[in-house]
């Protein structure tokens, strides 16, 4: 009986967890942070300007894969800040080697982040970034072909690097600090800008903003910005590419197999003792003084005893 009413309580549990899948699976996703991602279309994001680079004729694509076999062909790489992006693929020593390679041989590498980390960098020889008080414009320092009509940028600016950076030319900077600058390394070179807001989807439409982003990324050959580090890929896995209720169908088998092996496994009662094979029961004396009766040869004394059994019986029952 116990055992059975544990049954029971599985099969309820299956049924609560079924029930469960099925609301979760249907209720509206959690709306994810704006990250600064190409395919992004909130305010952090830089969808608009992959798609005003595209519209603009640059022959710009996104790069989903590691470092290590990114396209000769590409000529300038987009990397930016991943931190606070929850699918990043953080970059390690050997993408900084990838890093440091692509740039040696004569790329361009625009770096969009906001904390630098000098030598500990993955960007091929950078300084090292400061905090800002919490500056929100730029303007152009240098008078090169990067900050061709520029005069100033708009948007929120919390590191800077000091004034005092040794390398680089200062292409934007504020009433605290560099906010962007670029630097030749081996046959290639860096454009390094602290302020990922600056490209960001809200504050793209001020001209100084979007005359900057075209004039640091066009010009040098094809683009391409790097989705990996936010976690896209051009191979995704058998799981990823189910359906959601796929997925919820597979999880609900688990969770059937997974309660019907405990059922299976796990005692809930005493267990049972099975009789030994010597144990004898009634049926046994009963044979027993059966035996008696016929090996004693004596049928009137037989027929005594069975006559008697019948009227102790009968008196017992009130029926004598």
């Amino acid at each position: 009986m116990t055992k059975l009413r544990f049954e029971v309580i599985l099969f309820i549990a299956g049924i609560a967890v079924i029930a469960l899948i099925a609301l979760t699976s249907g209720a509206p996703p959690k709306q994810p942070p704006s990250v600064f991602s190409s395919y992004d279309t909130g305010p952090n994001g830089y969808r608009a300007l992959y798609e005003v680079l595209r519209a603009a004729g640059v022959p710009v694509t996104r790069f989903e894969s590691p470092l290590d076999i990114l396209a000769p062909s590409v000529r300038t790489l987009i990397l930016t800040g991943y931190e606070n992006d929850p699918s990043a693929i953080a970059l390690d020593e050997h993408d900084a080697l990838s890093l440091r390679r692509f740039v040696e041989n004569g790329g361009r590498l625009v770096a969009i982040d906001a904390e630098f980390a000098g030598s500990a960098d993955v960007t091929p020889g950078v300084g090292t970034t400061l905090r800002n008080g919490g500056g929100r414009d730029a303007i152009a320092l240098a008078r090169n072909a990067y900050t061709l009509g520029v005069r100033r940028v708009t948007g929120a600016i919390d590191w800077i690097f000091p004034f005092a950076t040794p390398r680089g030319v200062p292409l934007l900077a504020s009433g605290q600090g560099i906010v962007a600058l670029a630097y030749r390394f081996g046959r290639g070179e860096v454009i390094a800008v602290t302020a990922p807001a600056l490209f960001g989807n809200a504050h793209l439409r001020s001209a100084g903003n979007l005359c900057f982003a075209y004039n640091a990324i066009a010009g040098a050959g094809p683009v391409a910005f790097d989705e990996y580090v936010h976690g896209y890929s051009d191979t995704p896995s058998l799981w990823s590419v189910l359906p959601a209720t796929v997925r919820a169908a597979a999880w609900v088998a688990v969770a059937i197999a997974l309660l019907a092996l405990i059922g299976a496994n796990v005692p809930f009662a005493p267990p049972y003792r099975a009789a030994r094979d010597d144990e004898r029961d009634s049926s046994d004396y009963i044979t027993a003084v059966a035996e008696l009766l016929r090996r004693s040869r004596k049928r009137a004394a037989g027929d005594d005893v069975v006559r008697q059994a019948a009227l102790d019986f009968r008196t017992r029952k009130g029926l004598a």
